[in-house]
């Protein structure tokens, strides 16, 4: 059996969570860049690698820029 093939999400959550603070990945994108923007920011936020690492997504440009802000603080107990 196969191991199932990384999502593009997941790879990218992967790239964002190996950058430092304030290091931003640059994406070049066909298309509208507010559309892609939101479909980024959607997909990220459904990628469980993703949900404890705080990031902006910006249109810089007209290419995609996300900068990874630290991680999310969690009360104890949970997480």
């Amino acid at each position: 059996m196969k191991p199932k093939p990384t999502s593009k999400w997941r790879s990218l959550c992967e790239r964002i969570a190996k950058l430092q603070e304030g290091e931003s990945i640059v994406l070049k994108i066909d298309g509208d860049p507010a559309v892609e923007a939101q479909k980024i920011r959607n997909g990220l936020n459904r990628s469980a690698a993703c949900i404890s690492v705080r990031r902006t997504v910006r249109i810089v440009d007209g290419k995609i820029v996300i900068t990874r802000l630290g991680f999310w603080r969690h009360p104890p107990g949970r997480f």
